[in-house]
């Protein structure tokens, strides 16, 4: 929204929003913050970005509105009050913001007009730009609808202006959001028979200039959802991207575009198949590896203690199953990789009583940078060193 304000810079965007150049005097550098007696910088508002590009040379890193006043900020300025300096825009980033911009209004409007849907916010980013809704949810078949209503509506090359009203003027148009700038100016942008909204952002001329409207997806936040949306060029490429991903899905499941939706989640299903039956596997691998440890175990007791420096297939996570499935066990398992190794401790039965862990931890980790926890039976983590000197200090701890 366009703020009532007192500048000592003179705002040219909004007369030649078009120029991409323009020279202008210097009237204060103070570190970063530059002031200039005109500009053709848009300062950060209304869910549109402040401009970029380079100021006198300088690389010109944005452009905000603070206490009235257009600040540049410019990377270590070389120049001083009074200079006169040149400003070049990053247009393709300006423009980019300004067919966001016209293509939000047409979206929003049209989304109030067809569909009663109300906006709450919006953002404009670098590559997408989001429409936050007054509703927890759009539907497949609305989102469907808009696009192709926006789209349209590009395509008729509508005429896009920006004009003055006294305030009263304005209220009596019936706009579909309340006005929430102060001051009886107050500037309107229309989009030639679709939307009218009081906004102090940029925009394109004419709706043909956006080319594309394409919709990315939504999300849920705050009881709204977000509906998210690129236009023209990063449209163009999303679609690309899309169907060149497809193309090569198509040639690695060998299928054709139309059914390589079908041939994948095909694919996908008998993948979790043979996941689950590797899992089933694996788990009575180490059911049986645990078994014949145990039967070889020096006992304490009634307890087996058993030491196992573990090796593929079987990971500690089918062991610490295999473990609870034993009455009275003291089970100390390792993994050692490269400079370091992770550790499962199981206690069982009579275990519990031989091996505190809570009691014991702190000595059993502490030469091992070791990391971890859990809660009874099993108990694991990370640790640092050799995982064998790790075994025979459980060993040495048990009672």
């Amino acid at each position: 929204m366009r703020q009532a304000h007192m500048s000592q810079t003179k705002e040219i965007f909004y007369q030649e929003p078009y120029l991409t150049q323009l020279e202008a005097t210097v009237l204060s550098v103070d570190g970063e913050r530059v002031i200039l007696d005109q500009t053709i910088c848009y300062p950060e508002g209304g869910g549109q970005g402040g401009d970029t590009g380079t100021i006198g040379g300088c690389e010109l890193l944005d452009t905000v509105r603070q206490n009235g006043q257009i600040i540049h900020r410019v990377k270590e300025p070389t120049f001083k009050a009074g200079d006169r300096v040149m400003i070049r825009l990053d247009w393709k980033r300006r423009y980019h913001f300004m067919q966001m911009h016209t293509a939000q209004h047409m979206a929003s409007g049209l989304l109030h007009q067809a569909f009663g849907i109300g906006t709450v916010s919006v953002h404009l980013g670098e590559r997408i730009m989001t429409i936050e809704c007054d509703t927890d949810s759009v539907d497949r078949d609305t989102i469907e609808a808009l696009v192709r209503q926006v789209n349209a509506k590009i395509r008729q090359n509508l005429a896009v202006s920006a004009k003055e009203y006294r305030r009263e003027e304005a209220l009596a148009l019936g706009l579909r959001r309340s006005i929430k700038v102060e001051g009886d100016a107050i500037r309107l942008v229309s989009v030639d028979g679709v939307d009218t909204i009081a906004c102090g952002g940029l925009h394109v001329a004419s709706t043909g200039e956006i080319e594309l409207f394409y919709y990315l997806g939504q999300e849920r936040m705050r009881g709204h959802v977000r509906l998210i949306f690129v236009v023209a060029d990063t449209a163009f490429a999303e679609i690309r991207q899309r169907s060149e991903a497809a193309e090569a899905l198509g040639a690695l499941f060998s299928a054709p575009i139309d059914e390589v939706v079908e041939v994948a989640t095909k694919a996908v299903e008998s993948a979790k198949e043979v996941r689950s039956e590797l899992a089933h596997l694996k788990a009575r691998l180490a059911a049986t590896i645990l078994a014949s440890l145990v039967g070889e175990a020096r006992r304490i007791g009634d307890t087996p203690l058993v030491l196992w420096d573990v090796e593929e297939p079987v990971g500690l996570k089918e062991i610490g199953q295999a473990a609870c499935e034993f009455e009275n066990l003291l089970l100390c398992a390792t993994v050692q990789e490269e400079g370091r190794f992770l550790w499962l401790i199981a206690t069982l039965g009579e275990g519990v009583g031989r091996f505190d862990f809570k009691v014991a931890k702190d000595t059993l980790l502490a030469d091992f940078a070791a990391k971890g926890g859990g809660r009874a039976p099993l108990y694991q983590g990370n640790a640092i060193g050799d995982a064998a000197l790790f075994r025979l200090r459980f060993t040495e701890l048990v009672g």
